[in-house]
């Protein structure tokens, strides 16, 4: 999938350094610059190597981030990857771990983290697929899905409500 499919998702896109985690220098203002537009997406995305971010809470979504080397308890973060993955939404398989997407209306308010080793991200963006990790490592989506709500026993675990 490229920066205009997802786009046609409704999912705000941005444009990245090449093989890198940071926003590419025709943004001004980071993620607050990510867009719908098609012509500016075709603009920023003229270069074939730039990866492509999502701002998270502009395109309604939440993302549970999975990264093995925070981890101090892997039966905790190992239950939660399995709740994520019975909920069927979609996957995406990182360099380390996983982040797992589900709708999420942008005036919610989410602790940072879940436990350590996962992170809630929705205010700023992650990198989507098919970006290249600094490492190298290929972003990849393993659940090519719609994202689901967001369940109400994670809502309950993830919100300081």
């Amino acid at each position: 999938m490229n920066a205009v499919a997802y786009a046609e998702k409704g999912w705000f896109v941005m444009p990245l350094k090449p093989q890198s985690k940071e926003p590419a220098p025709c943004l001004r203002h980071g993620y607050l610059d990510a867009s719908l537009d098609i012509a500016q997406i075709n603009r920023w995305f003229s270069k074939p190597d730039l990866n492509i971010g999502l701002a998270i809470a502009q395109s309604n979504l939440v993302v549970l981030d999975f990264d093995l080397r925070n981890v101090n308890n892997r039966i905790n973060w190992e239950l939660y990857r399995q709740m994520c993955i019975k909920f069927n939404t979609h996957t995406v398989k990182t360099d380390n771990g996983y982040h797992f997407y589900f709708k999420a209306d942008k005036t919610k308010h989410f602790k940072g983290k879940l436990i350590p080793g996962i992170d809630i991200k929705h205010k700023g963006y992650v990198v989507l697929p098919p970006s290249i990790h600094p490492n190298g490592s290929k972003y990849e989506v393993i659940n090519n899905v719609e994202p689901i709500d967001l369940p109400e026993e994670l809502e309950k675990v993830m919100t300081w409500n």
